[in-house]
């Protein structure tokens, strides 16, 4: 592709969301009704997996579908391009990272992919990641190890649920990591899905640097959730995709590589921009949709009018709180005995009593789910960790009081009929 200098005829627009109101919006049912097009009756505890992007960013998006379609060789090839580096620059300064360490891909799991993949391992090295890796990167790390780089060594660390204490964390990486000197890097989840986990992130990449092992750390729920300031964080990869809790289109997660990684680092794809920098690299992987990565300027402009972290994390925090309590009040279902600073803000687990017809099953969990919620207007996940089921409930800013008393009336009526 060749990027071409401005041509008559051509005037791209850069785009601001109009966040005229969105300060004095009241969080829960007004938030719901004025800025989501989620169901009126739903209540809708599963934000985590697949986010709900608020009305005026999908109005921008609409509009770049449209400027797209007026003229598709103005886009490719010269507007999709600045309009990216501008959502680059702005998330990078959100992150606390310089811009030239961030691109914009399509998805968490696509990003720890494609920096597995092009990691410079030599035969006999070893990959690490632990019980509470991400499912999707624990088949990537067997899949790398078995069928891509049968010479690389796959280890898997087993940690407890729930774990005591961060210290316990540290020594059981401190144990594998002198245990197995050829680790070379390591997989580290900062808060852990579906377990909802923060894990010592700071102390693991130390250590992790001081046995000479580079660290990915996948960040999936926490742009939005969490504070981050990834060059004083220090990881050598950090990715965390901006649909869950940063109010984007789905299909947008930063990637961070530090200076060094970027010396091995690639894209999924060998296209066009080979040998050039890396963001012209990452930018064209082909003819693919850049308006979604474009548009987390926009998820967080949404972000930041409604009251930043500050105030999201305040809510969401207090009504996950109040949740649990009720639920155990009522139900009788115990929380995940977590310590506090290892508990995510928007994230909580309930354990499940045995159950005789749902025994543990990937088949009899989506049995179970239409089984609790099938007939009902609410909505959450159950997930299974370490044998058991729990529910996981996620917390947003169109939830209720009246959202978590109708989650504990589905599951009161449930329970009634399993005694």
């Amino acid at each position: 592709m060749a990027f071409m200098l401005s041509v008559p005829g051509n005037t791209p627009v850069d785009r601001h969301l109009d966040t005229d109101g969105l300060a004095q919006v009241e969080f829960g049912a007004d938030i719901k009704e004025k800025e989501f097009f989620l169901r009126p009756d739903i209540s809708f505890f599963n934000h985590g997996s697949y986010g709900a992007v608020p009305r005026r960013v999908l109005k921008l998006q609409e509009e770049y579908n449209r400027e797209r379609e007026v003229h598709p060789d103005f886009w490719f090839r010269l507007n999709a391009k600045r309009y990216l580096d501008q959502a680059r620059e702005l998330v990078a300064q959100y992150v606390g990272a310089h811009t030239d360490n961030i691109q914009l891909v399509r998805n968490a799991t696509t990003a720890i992919n494609c920096v597995v993949r092009s990691y410079p391992f030599a035969a006999g090295d070893a990959l690490l990641r632990c019980t509470f890796t991400y499912g999707a990167i624990t088949n990537l790390c067997e899949d790398f190890t078995s069928r891509i780089r049968p010479d690389v060594e796959s280890v898997n660390l087993q940690l407890s649920f729930p774990p005591a204490s961060e210290d316990d964390i540290l020594k059981e990486h401190e144990k594998i990591l002198s245990q197995h000197p050829n680790i070379k890097v390591a997989i580290i989840d900062h808060i852990t899905s579906p377990s909802s986990i923060i894990m010592p992130l700071k102390r693991l990449v130390d250590l992790c640097h001081s046995h000479g092992v580079k660290v990915i750390v996948d960040g999936a729920h926490c742009l939005g959730q969490l504070p981050l300031d990834l060059e004083n964080l220090g990881a050598d990869v950090y990715t965390a995709n901006a649909h869950k809790w940063l109010y984007t289109p789905r299909g947008c997660a930063i990637l961070y590589l530090s200076k060094e990684s970027q010396a091995w680092a690639q894209p999924p794809n060998t296209s066009w921009q080979i040998g050039r920098s890396l963001d012209k690299q990452f930018f064209d992987q082909g003819t693919q949709d850049h308006i979604p990565m474009i548009c987390c300027k926009h998820g967080l402009e949404f972000y930041q009018a409604v009251g930043g972290m500050d105030q999201i994390v305040k809510y969401t925090r207090t009504l996950a709180d109040e949740a649990v309590k009720l639920i155990e009040a009522e139900v009788g279902l115990k929380p995940a005995a977590l310590p506090k600073s290892m508990e995510a803000p928007n994230l909580r687990l309930l354990e499940f009593p045995p159950l005789k017809e749902f025994p543990i099953s990937s088949e009899n969990l989506w049995k179970l789910h239409r089984a609790l919620f099938g007939e009902t207007s609410v909505f959450s996940l159950i997930v299974p960790v370490s044998g058991k089921f729990y529910l996981r409930i996620c917390t947003q800013i169109y939830m209720t009081r009246e959202d978590v008393a109708s989650l504990v009336q589905v599951l009161k009526d449930f329970f009634s009929t399993q005694a």
